[in-house]
């Protein structure tokens, strides 16, 4: 009687039955793309964000006492050129200054007038420090590169400097002109430049790899703004200690924003904006001249 409920099942059924089980499993593990254990390429889908197996959150551990901050081993470094446009004061000072401005900047009118009026006096003209000037015209000040074109074209003349005082000198009053062209001319009869020769450089737009070169390298230093002035000092003329509490202290009277960089042969101290002569004189009164 118990054979009577017995079902026999020959091989071939049994096979046949396996296989099938088989194919549907593959066909279901492509629609859910592997169950979800494999995931999409980005090549395939953009969208996707992750495309590593996420692994079990880490539990976070009892807070410990907390230790002493880690003093950095050394300073960040940088070395900044001087570019291309003349020196403003003793070729072999031990300290520059290396301005990067536009001469239709406020700002950078304000710097001349006041803090860098009072640099010139008690540094420059003193023979302890050499001055150089960068373009970095920014966009939306549309005469700030056709003054800077003008302040070379003077200087291919030997009144570089000349120039560059008069633009600053006469800032507002050209500054909202639509074409600064005749302005320029004019400044240039008036300093006593050949006016042809002049004219042809200007309306060449000579120069312009080299304001270029300035403003690329401006940003390599960090520029981000004008005025943007780097403080240059030989290694053998300054203590460390009295350069790092100088800046400390004008951080602490201003905020931070002045930084500290070393090379191998010299500090330099970023001094990015309009500072009062009180800011240069703090970093330039530790120097040994």
């Amino acid at each position: 009687m118990g054979d009577e409920n017995k079902v026999t099942l020959s091989k071939d059924v049994l096979y046949g039955a396996l296989i099938a089980v088989l194919v549907l499993i593959v066909v279901v593990s492509v629609f859910t793309q592997g169950f979800g254990v494999v995931q999409c390429a980005s090549a395939v889908c953009p969208v996707c964000k992750n495309t590593t197996v996420p692994t079990e959150p880490v539990v976070p551990t009892e807070p410990t006492v907390p230790t002493e901050p880690t003093v950095p081993e050394g300073l960040p470094t940088l070395t900044v050129d001087a570019g291309t446009n003349p020196v403003l004061g003793n070729a072999s000072a031990v300290v520059a200054i290396v301005e990067f401005s536009d001469f239709q900047c406020p700002y950078c009118g304000k710097l001349y007038n006041e803090g860098g009026a009072e640099v010139k006096t008690n540094y420059v003209d003193t023979g302890k420090v050499r001055y150089y000037f960068r373009d970095f015209p920014l966009g939306f000040h549309p005469n700030a590169w056709p003054t800077s074109i003008a302040a070379r074209c003077a200087a291919d003349q030997g009144k570089y400097w000349e120039m560059h005082d008069k633009l600053f000198d006469t800032q507002s009053s050209w500054s909202g002109l639509g074409d600064v062209g005749d302005t320029v001319k004019g400044y240039a009869v008036e300093l006593g430049l050949d006016n042809a020769t002049f004219n042809a450089c200007y309306d060449a737009d000579e120069h312009t790899s080299e304001i270029n070169d300035d403003f690329n390298a401006g940003q390599v230093y960090g520029v981000r703004g004008t005025p943007s002035n780097f403080v240059v000092i030989s290694k053998n003329n300054v203590d460390e200690a009295s350069l790092k509490s100088a800046v400390a202290l004008l951080n602490s009277q201003y905020g931070d924003g002045i930084v500290l960089f070393e090379n191998d042969n010299e500090y330099t101290v970023m001094i990015p904006g309009a500072y009062p002569y009180a800011a240069f004189d703090t970093v330039l009164s530790v120097v040994n001249y």
